[in-house]
């Protein structure tokens, strides 16, 4: 993950789910209406199509 432009007040809730910049992430599920859910280590975290909106990532080697 390289970037999370989201508002201040969103900031706190995206940091306790466990979102960090840096941090590897995997797409687990991909919801019916544009929302992921996020595999984080071994966490699952389920994002809405809006804040996925503001999450930049790059592809990692494999």
């Amino acid at each position: 993950m390289t970037d999370i432009d989201v508002a201040p007040a969103a900031r706190l809730r995206v940091r306790e789910m466990g979102l960090r910049v840096g941090q590897i992430i995997r797409i687990s599920h991909r919801g019916a209406f544009g929302g992921l859910v996020l595999a984080i280590g071994s966490s699952r975290v389920a994002i809405d199509r809006a804040t996925v909106r503001h999450i930049s990532v790059e592809e990692a080697a494999a």
